[in-house]
């Protein structure tokens, strides 16, 4: 049994992959942590499961932190269950700060960021690092692009880092990724040893697909090859979405997941459910 864990399960990509999965002969079930019928206690058990793959992890509902998702997990793996991805590279890519400390510690390129408590924090960013607005200031497990902010004024940034330290908030370097009138950024998508990518694009600096934005097909050369492989080994990922601002032939990693969605590799003709549940379904069995 291959089991799926999910806030809601509102995404159409956990019912693709469940049924991709199902098409390859193996049980799969949805456990919506949102249920009526869902309740943790101290005696929760999950019998035959050979794997769990999560989509939640930490992140914002309705506009609060929760730790709920992530308490589920913790909880479950103290069972001895299969995880794919493991906690410790959802915990990682769930956790914006810690993913460029470890991106930049393996020379892959990001943008400038700092942790901050205040705005006094992020005017000290600004100045260590010669930057002028904007900048961006976002929370660290922030979903779907929902509370990332572009700043462009002393007024503005007084605003959205009152009370910094109990948002869990970042300041980050502005990457001025447009191209003409348009903003295009690119996601990869590392399944095993498989890569698959599109361009987003937007008429905002928010390109998530999320807000409605469209996609374009892109060409894969050697470099984004070896980001995407780079990351995917320095995150520990089995399957691993990269999220990559091109700026002057430079290429900028800003962000990880852990549980990509796919319906942008859907509106592009390609199957990447198919090819997720086929590594879980050979994981379920090794």
């Amino acid at each position: 049994m291959i089991i799926i864990v999910s806030p809601e399960a509102k995404s159409e990509t956990v019912y693709r992959i469940k049924r991709e999965i199902e098409n390859f002969g193996k049980d799969c079930k949805i456990l919506k942590l949102a249920s009526s019928n869902f309740f943790m206690d101290d005696s929760f058990f999950l019998e035959n499961v050979e794997l769990i793959h999560s989509r939640c992890s930490i992140g914002f509902y309705e506009n609060n932190l929760t730790l709920f998702s992530w308490q589920v997990l913790q909880a479950l793996e103290v069972h001895g269950y299969k995880f794919i991805n493991s906690l410790d590279t959802i915990y990682l890519t769930s956790d914006k700060f810690k993913t460029i400390k470890i991106l930049r510690k393996n020379n892959i390129l990001t943008p400038k960021t700092a942790l901050i408590r205040d705005y006094e924090d992020a005017l000290k960013f600004m100045e260590k690092n010669n930057l002028d607005f904007p900048i961006i200031i976002k929370c660290c497990f922030s979903k779907c692009g929902e509370t990332v902010f572009k700043v462009n004024n002393l007024k503005e940034l007084r605003e959205r880092t009152e009370k910094a330290l109990w948002k869990s908030l970042i300041a980050q370097e502005y990457i001025d990724f447009k191209v003409g009138e348009l903003y295009k950024d690119i996601r990869l998508l590392v399944i095993d040893d498989e890569i698959f990518g599109y361009s987003r694009v937007s008429k905002n600096f928010k390109t998530n697909l999320y807000c409605g934005n469209k996609v374009e097909p892109i060409k894969i050369n050697d470099e984004l090859k070896e980001i995407a492989f780079k990351c995917k080994e320095v995150s520990g990922a089995k399957i691993l979405g990269i999220d990559i601002l091109p700026y002057k032939d430079k290429y900028y990693v800003i962000e990880l997941n852990s549980a990509p969605g796919t319906k942008g590799f859907l509106k592009l003709g390609m199957n990447v459910d198919k090819e997720i549940a086929e590594l879980f379904v050979r994981e379920a069995k090794s």
